[in-house]
């Protein structure tokens, strides 16, 4: 259950040929922009099973927590990803929001996803929040939070 928990986060963290809401792309600029498609690279990368881009987007004291009240560390994520258990076909984003506060931003937002974990279909649409953090000068996430809808 708790790594079924795990893939939801990371999913819902979020996949798939990832799009964002239109309205929060012609809005976009700079860092927002930034943030937006680190987001998109975040949820492109669960799709494809890529635990070395996971490995790259998040700090080392990430942490996720799932729709299920469930969670996991950085290390946790990236094992349920290698493990193949988390299949995933697609992850749309939208009404993504992003405040900034200096060497730290919140993304809020949305997101409807098709998959399985260990056969089990995944939640299909959740809300989500993923903090980040600015260190030496680059963006990575340090949490995320998940709830179904």
């Amino acid at each position: 259950m708790k790594k079924f928990m795990v893939f939801a986060m990371v999913l819902s963290g979020l996949l798939a040929s990832a799009q964002t809401n239109k309205k929060a792309e012609q809005g976009a600029t700079g860092t927002t922009q930034a943030h937006m498609d680190l987001e998109n690279k975040w949820v492109g990368a669960l799709v494809k099973g890529d635990s070395a881009a996971l490995d790259s987007i998040f700090v080392d004291t990430y942490v996720d927590t799932d729709e299920h009240s469930q969670r996991t560390d950085k290390q946790g994520v990236l094992a349920v990803v290698k493990s193949g258990h988390l299949k995933l076909q697609s992850i749309k984003l939208s009404d993504m929001h992003v405040c900034e506060y200096g060497n730290s931003a919140v993304v809020t937002g949305g997101a409807e996803q098709a998959g399985n974990f260990k056969g089990q279909p995944v939640t299909a649409r959740i809300i989500f929040t993923d903090t980040f953090v600015r260190k030496n000068g680059k963006w990575k996430a340090a949490a995320s939070h998940r709830s179904a809808v």
